[in-house]
């Protein structure tokens, strides 16, 4: 096997994952406007085994898959920059909490979850803001509806997906 930093395993696991991810996002996941994006399993599975630079690239197959097959919902080219590119690349930012062995422990996972939805969150925070202030609901402020939709929306899936991370982790070393 060669030791290249891009070699065929990597390669494999950064399609599957982002492939698996972009499965994940078709399955309706939103209930009263908060979504559910189970598609950050996969990529932080990718980020947390494989390292920051995989994450990110796992990250862009998805948003290239989610733009390709008109999935996406698309306003102007740098909101899909933004929310189909950008935000689903800092998902792979979990990897910074990569550990070299090959036991994943608790607090990294949660610290990779965090730090990775987060940031994504934060991304699609400042969209709501510039490019979805006109579905805000009546009262509502461009800011203070995308802090609620995506905040709780990044508060929901950062817990689901640490939790099921937690059960994935702890069925593969049983």
């Amino acid at each position: 096997m060669s030791n290249s930093k891009f070699n065929v395993n990597l390669i494999t696991d950064i399609a599957l994952m982002g492939s698996l991810a972009f499965t994940l996002s078709l399955i309706p996941y939103t209930f009263f406007f908060i979504a559910i994006e189970f598609y950050c399993i996969p990529i932080l599975i990718l980020a947390l085994r494989r390292g920051v630079i995989a994450g990110i690239i796992g990250g862009v197959v998805w948003g290239i898959l989610t733009i390709i097959t008109g999935t996406a919902e698309i306003l102007t080219l740098s909101q899909v920059l933004l929310e189909y590119i950008l935000a689903p690349m800092s998902i792979g930012l979990a990897g910074i909490f990569r550990k070299k062995t090959k036991a994943l422990d608790p607090a990294s996972v949660l610290s990779g979850t965090f730090l990775g939805i987060f940031v994504k969150f934060f991304l699609h925070f400042i969209a709501g803001v510039i490019f979805w202030s006109q579905y805000a609901w009546k009262g509502w402020g461009a800011v203070s509806y995308s802090l609620a939709i995506n905040g709780i929306s990044g508060i929901l899936t950062a817990s689901i997906s640490f939790i099921i991370l937690m059960i994935i982790i702890k069925k593969i070393s049983s």
